[in-house]
């Protein structure tokens, strides 16, 4: 005989905790590997090159950074009860999380321009360069905007499993700590694999290992999607 693992919530009825199966999550989680794999568009017919591609894995970590910052706001939580110091302590850590975040990504944007820059460096001169060639130019707002929609709908989800249904959320994470801490795990995974690749990529200067770094970071997504998930396993009774 199975049983469905319940919660209760604040007035003491139970409900359900939705388990990894569940429909709506399981539609979402596959959204962001999905959207993943739209640069093979970039790499087979717009002519990208390995820079190009690290600019928008770049962008990509400022579109979950974005995210992220309203998890912290909207999602987190203290220890002790719901107060006006314990919101604004979620924003404060909101505001230190965006300064910290925003270091972090100047420095890796400093070490791409380094050394995957090549011939762009003689044609960017400024943000406004970066903008009008890179994202604009090489239709890099196509698959931001997919990366973006793709974030924006699993955060809707948590949202939605959290404060309307009273269940966990995907990830299981509502403390501050939790939630930057998956970030920095995220995005430290995601481009250690992906600067690995893209050396191999410009010693063999040619497209077919960036199509398969982009393969690599689809895998790697769909793996997070699914640790994502796994938390909300309901442990089985006797």
């Amino acid at each position: 005989m199975v049983h469905q693992s319940q919660s209760s919530d604040p007035r003491g009825s139970l409900r359900p905790t939705p388990s990894d199966g569940a429909p709506g999550n399981r539609l979402v989680a596959w959204i962001m590997p999905c959207a993943n794999l739209v640069p093979l568009a970039g790499l087979l017919w717009w002519g990208w090159d390995a820079f190009v591609l690290l600019s928008l894995y770049w962008l990509e970590t400022l579109v979950v950074g974005f995210w992220t910052i309203l998890r912290v706001a909207t999602m987190s939580h203290g220890s002790g009860p719901v107060t006006g110091r314990t919101i604004a302590g979620a924003l404060g850590m909101a505001g230190f999380f965006t300064v910290h975040a925003g270091i972090f990504m100047t420095v890796h944007m400093a070490f791409l321009w380094v050394l995957f820059a090549g011939p762009w460096t003689d044609r960017i001169h400024d943000a406004r360069d970066f903008i009008r060639l890179i994202v604009i130019g090489s239709g890099l707002w196509i698959p931001l905007i997919a990366l973006f929609a793709g974030q924006g709908a699993l955060y809707v989800n948590d949202v939605v499993n959290r404060f309307v249904f009273g269940r966990p959320t995907a990830a299981g994470a509502t403390d501050i700590g939790d939630i930057i801490g998956g970030f920095y795990k995220r995005i430290v995974l995601m481009h250690v694999a992906i600067l690995g690749g893209a050396f191999i990529a410009q010693m063999i200067g040619r497209t077919a290992p960036l199509i398969l770094l982009v393969l690599l970071k689809t895998a790697l997504e769909l793996r997070f999607q699914i640790g994502r998930l796994r938390p909300q396993a309901a442990p089985a009774s006797g």
